[in-house]
């Protein structure tokens, strides 16, 4: 995995939450920001061999437009600390209807793969503790009541040191989880603000995160304040986006032009 590479300094002495902490970026367009998580896929034609797939919302991907896609990455510098820098992606121009990602055909969750120039892809890694194995559910159900955690980036809490995420948890509120009547959604009771989109949804299995699901919506009477409760799409559904992913990306590898801009943390 990619952050065994980056992060093996302090990787061991990491709980699961900063792991997570460390797979979940924040995002910008010209509209506003949003949160994001990467799964990384084993691939010998990408630098390293590891193509970093990037999962959030349809709804914030569909406000991109031209770009730029503003993505805030980090590393660790000599003391151990994390630096911030910001990557500028620009699309490819799309040709017809085709777009720079999927979109899972009934939720509100898309996925594209960062392909970074070599010369690029040396100097912003997006880092991740997450891989292929890890998003979907592999015969486990999520029960009802069970805990589980989010990670995101609150409009209410604007910037974080090091850019890394807000942590915060609830029970998952539904009945019945990840069966035909669900439809792929579960509802978490948290507290939930614009700038959650797209946050990873995750639980602990033996010192490892696992991947369960991803926020979608807040459930509040005015889209401008916080909610108690929240909607998220299950690990499977995510499963089936990452699906159709390499399903598009066997018919074309698209070249996209990316630059690494130097950000005050």
């Amino acid at each position: 995995m990619m952050a065994v590479v980056l992060l093996s300094g302090c990787a061991g002495h990491m709980n699961v939450s900063e792991k997570m902490m460390w797979s979940t970026y924040p995002l910008a367009t010209q509209k506003g920001a949003a949160t994001g998580f990467v799964i990384n896929r084993k691939d010998a034609r990408e630098p390293g061999g590891v193509l970093p797939v990037v999962f959030t919302s349809v709804h914030v991907l569909d406000t991109v437009g031209r770009g730029p896609l503003i993505i805030g990455i980090r590393k660790l510098d000599e003391n151990d600390e994390a630096q911030v820098a910001l990557l500028a992606f620009n699309p490819p121009r799309a040709q017809g209807e085709e777009r720079f990602y999927v979109r899972h055909p009934h939720h509100d969750l898309a996925a594209f793969a960062l392909h970074l120039p070599e010369e690029v892809a040396d100097r912003a890694k997006l880092s991740s503790f997450l891989d292929e194995r890890m998003c979907a559910r592999n015969g486990r159900r999520l029960r009802s009541g069970v805990e589980v955690s989010f990670l995101g980036y609150p409009e209410v809490l604007p910037g974080t040191e090091g850019a890394f995420p807000v942590l915060r948890s609830g029970r998952v509120a539904s009945y019945p989880v990840g069966t035909s009547q669900a439809h792929g959604r579960f509802l978490i009771n948290a507290d939930v603000y614009p700038g959650d989109s797209g946050a990873p949804v995750f639980v602990t299995q033996g010192g490892r995160p696992q991947l369960v699901g991803m926020i979608t919506q807040r459930i509040s009477p005015d889209a401008r304040n916080f909610s108690h409760l929240a909607v998220a799409v299950d690990a499977n559904v995510i499963r089936e986006t990452m699906d159709l992913l390499v399903a598009a990306e066997k018919k074309v590898v698209p070249v996209n032009k990316a630059e690494q801009k130097k950000a005050a943390p």
